[in-house]
């Protein structure tokens, strides 16, 4: 099984023995954890260490979550413990993809040509909202190079209003005309 795979699989069992009222402790906690083992090469070493026990990394983790809801702690002990410390890594992602689920948000990305301003994004997001029946949170990155418009990416949604896409695709279709107007002669 993928690694994708199995790590969506433990944290939406982790998620089927949470309670509602936990999962936002869990969250903050959990990007905690992920901050300290991104940022720190020791820990990181540590836990993906072959040669170290699993009971000294189970002790590792415990030391650093020490205020976090203990649910989070016993979760990533188990994960050593059946030899998965290999998703700790993308556990955080994963848990906040399952999380905004259980809200009902949805997460999106905006790129434009120019900054997007505030009633401009709070419209976007609005009528997304309205359009998926789900509270709608976008991230906006400006890219230069699409020269106008926008490219909005919402779950398995793209809707691409870009010029640069716009003209890409003219340019495609002369192309095609000239090739059947050439064969044509």
């Amino acid at each position: 099984m993928s690694e994708p795979r199995v790590t969506r699989r433990y944290v939406q069992g982790f998620m089927g023995v949470l309670d509602a009222g936990t999962i936002d402790a869990v969250e903050a906690a959990l990007d905690h954890f992920d901050e300290m083992v991104r940022s720190n090469s020791i820990i990181t070493e540590v836990l993906y260490h072959p040669t170290i026990s699993r009971s000294q990394k189970q002790d590792l983790v415990r030391a650093l979550l020490v205020d976090a809801p203990p649910e989070l702690t016993r979760f990533l002990c188990y994960v050593i413990e059946k030899k998965r410390e290999h998703i700790l890594k993308d556990i955080c992602a994963e848990f906040k993809n399952v999380a905004d689920t259980v809200r009902g948000i949805v997460r999106g990305r905006v790129c434009s040509a120019a900054p997007l301003r505030e009633a401009q994004q709070e419209r976007l997001t609005a009528g997304l909202s309205a359009a998926l029946g789900k509270q709608v949170t976008l991230e906006t990155n400006i890219d230069a190079g699409l020269l106008a418009g926008l490219q909005v990416f919402v779950g398995s949604y793209a809707i691409d209003g870009a010029l640069k896409s716009r003209l890409a695709r003219l340019h495609k279709h002369l192309l095609e005309e000239t090739t059947q107007l050439k064969s044509a002669v």
